[in-house]
Parts: structure tokens; sequence; C-alpha cells
């Protein structure tokens, strides 16, 4: 019996694979249509996306090429996301129609209707289209700013209607540039988890820009946040996971504005936005033993005096931005991340398949606060400063079940806390 718990508490506590959001996907794929990783009839179909948001979206097929099964779909925080998706496949010439419903297992939703067109005049320009509504129950929230402190601590919810479509371009195998548009509504309220000692954030913070002090007001709290998006982006992915460890190198840029449109009492929403993420993977004399480095920087630039809702700040904290810290520790207009990981194959069954060990230390701040040009914590919100990075060491182990997938734990340490983090990914 001691057995079956362990497993549900590891199975429950397993985040989204491949998250979406700030800080970009863990392991994300070059593939822009769906392309089978094995051979297997629940061989592994990557449906990724670079744009809006980086994501990772995997699906097996469910006897049927009209019915899929899927994992992943949301950001980090969100616990283990399935769910299943109806498509025409190629039934419908030179048009796959899809129909997605998705879940996890902290009751997150998320819904979706599109139209993917794999070959817009030749077979390497892609047109997405999809509508999507999308329900997260309860993030964490601290505050604005690097100097947050662990309490009091809150949790929001927020809930998004969006109409997307991208237009992608694969130049040659792993380099992939795109531009997209987004319009969408997003509602954030009070969390809807009832059990939690947390204090309500609308008894905490104001969207009210009137609230005093300055520093309770959260920009897009209550409010119905109407803003269309476009932009472009970029991706180049050289790594190779053929033959033990991953070598070579990943990067990704995405550059985007931001404009609210006038619907509720405060709509004066409005920035630019660039995203940047660079890896390398180096063999240390082999290829099973490595070193994994990473750089990450997200940076928003508001219009004017326009503001940024706050659940679009960029952040730090989580499996995926700063192991040292819960998730969404820390939020800020502008987030940099810099990660050191040696890697060690100890166990080795295959070519592909093993149990490694590695250890990883995290180093990262956020800055940037537009609420205010008089109130002086407002203002050292807005400064890059020694005394704002957070640190973060740690360890863990993957076993490579093949070339695409591995069962991952890390556990990570800061002065705050100690977290514990399981996956379904080969990292970052």
């Amino acid at each position: 019996m001691k057995k079956v718990c362990v497993m549900l508490i590891i199975l429950c506590a397993v985040p989204a694979l491949g998250q979406t959001g700030n800080t970009g996907s863990a392991n994300p794929s070059p593939a822009p249509t769906p392309q089978a990783i094995g051979h297997s009839p629940l061989a592994e179909i990557s449906k990724d996306r670079n744009a809006p948001r980086r994501e990772n979206l995997q699906s097996f097929k469910l006897g049927s090429k009209h019915l899929n099964a899927l994992i992943g779909g949301f950001e980090q925080g969100a616990g283990f996301p399935f769910g299943i998706e109806v498509t025409t496949a190629d039934k419908v010439p030179g048009v796959e129609l899809r129909a997605r419903a998705l879940a996890s297992t902290r009751l997150y939703r998320r819904f979706e209707l599109g139209a993917f067109v794999p070959k817009l005049g030749d077979e390497k320009t892609h047109l997405d289209l999809w509508f999507s509504y999308r329900l997260r129950t309860r993030d964490n929230f601290f505050g604005i700013g690097p100097r947050t402190g662990e309490v009091p601590e809150t949790n929001f919810a927020n809930d998004q209607r969006s109409y997307n479509v991208s237009l992608v371009r694969d130049f040659k195998k792993g380099v992939q540039a795109g531009v997209y548009a987004q319009l969408a509504n997003t509602d954030a309220y009070r969390g809807e988890e009832k059990d939690t000692e947390d204090i309500p954030v609308d008894i905490l913070f104001s969207g009210n820009p009137a609230v005093t002090p300055p520093t309770r007001w959260i920009p897009g709290l209550n409010v119905n946040a109407k803003i269309v998006t476009y932009g472009a982006f970029a991706e180049i992915d050289q790594r190779d996971n053929n033959r033990g460890l991953t070598k070579g190198f990943y990067f990704y840029g995405r550059l985007a504005s931001f404009d609210g449109l006038k619907n509720e009492a405060f709509s004066d929403f409005g920035w630019h936005e660039a995203e940047l993420d660079g890896r390398v993977y180096l063999p240390l004399g082999s290829d099973f033993t490595s070193l994994a480095l990473r750089a990450f920087t997200e940076l928003k630039r508001t219009k004017g005096g326009s503001q940024i809702p706050f659940y679009e700040l960029a952040w730090l904290g989580g499996r995926n931005t700063h192991r040292g810290f819960r998730n969404f520790r820390f939020r800020g207009n502008n987030s940099l991340l810099f990660t050191i990981e040696p890697r060690r194959t100890v166990w080795k069954q295959s070519e592909t398949k093993g149990l490694d060990l590695f250890a990883f230390g995290d180093a990262g701040q956020v800055w940037g606060d537009n609420r205010s040009r008089t109130n002086p914590l407002i203002l050292a919100n807005d400064k890059f400063a020694s005394e704002h990075w957070r640190f973060g060491i740690g360890g863990g182990f993957q076993y490579r079940v093949n070339r695409s997938t591995a069962i991952r734990l890390d556990v990570g340490h800061s002065n705050e806390t100690n977290m514990v983090f399981f996956s379904v990914s080969r990292g970052f």
C-alpha cells in the first residue's frame, strides 16, 4: 500500500512536460510539423509550437489516426498534464482540423479548436490557426520585485480566451523562423483553491491604480484585459541525442509587441518584449560525461507610462527557472538566469538508454517595475543590482528511456527552501 501511495504522489508532482511561457520549455523540439519518434504503434509524435510562447505537446495514437492521447501543453506549476485530441488527420485535403481537451492533476484546464496547414506553397512552410481557452486555478504570487519576502504568500487564478495565427518556415533541419499574432482576453482573480492558508490576493493587493500604498497595486488584477500581440521568432536546434548525453547547442530568440485594447476602467497596457535562450552541451572526454550551460533572459520595456499585467511579468522560480525556489517566486519586468550542470552516465544500458547523475547551480535575478516614478520601494525594484542575485544549488538523476525521453528528479536548495521536481524530460 505504501508503494502505491508513493507512486501516486510522484505522479501528481510531475510538472508539465515541456512547459510554455516566459521561460520556454525544458526540452523544446525543433519539429514544427507532427514528427514520429520511434516506430511502435504508440510512437511519440511532437506537436510543439514556438509561438506565441514555446510549448511542448506530445501525442500518442490511440488505435486510430483520428484519436490521440496528449501529454504537455501547460506552463510549470500545473501538475501532470494530459488530454485527448480528435483530428481529421489527412481526411481533408491540404488541412488538418483539430479539437483538443487538456487537464492536469491540479485541475488546470485547456480547450482548443484549430486548423493546421502543413504545406503552404511548399513542404517547408506551415500555417497554424487556433482558438484556445485556458484556465489556471492557482498560481503562486509573492509580489513584484526582487526583494519580495516569502510571506505573505497568496495565489491567483486566471483564464484566457485567445485567437492565434502563426506562419512558420523550416530553412533546414533544426533551423526554423516564423511570425505570429494573437488577440487575447484574460481575467485574473482570487485563486480557486479554498483549503489553503494563503491570504486571498484581492485582500493583499488591488487592481485599482489609485490604491495606497502604491506597492499594493498589481496591474491586471480583477480586470478583463484585452491585448493584441504580434511578433517574430527564430530557433536553431543543433542538439544531438543519438549517443549518450546531449551534445551540441540550442538558441531561441523572440521579439514581440503588446498593446491593450480599451475595455475596462484600466486598460493602459503596452510593452515591447524580447526573449533569448542559449544553451551549449560540451562533451568532457566522452559522450557519457558532459557540461551543460544555459543563459536565459526575458526583457520587457513598457510603452510610455503603460503597464504590464502582473501575470505577464518575467519570473524566476521553479523547475525551468531557478530550481532552488518555489514556482513564480520572483516577478519583474526583466529576468536573467545562468545555469551550469555537469552530467555523468553511471549505468549505460545502450547508446541511448541509461542512468545519469548531475549537479547544478542556478543564479538569476529579476528587475524593473513601472508602477510608480516617485515611490522609493518601487524605484528600488527598477535596479539591476548585485544584491538582487538569487542562487541555488542541487543535483539529481535521470533515467534515459530513449533518445527523446527521460524520467528525471531534481533536488534544489536555496537560502529559502529545498525543492524537489519530478519530470518526464531530459532537462534543459
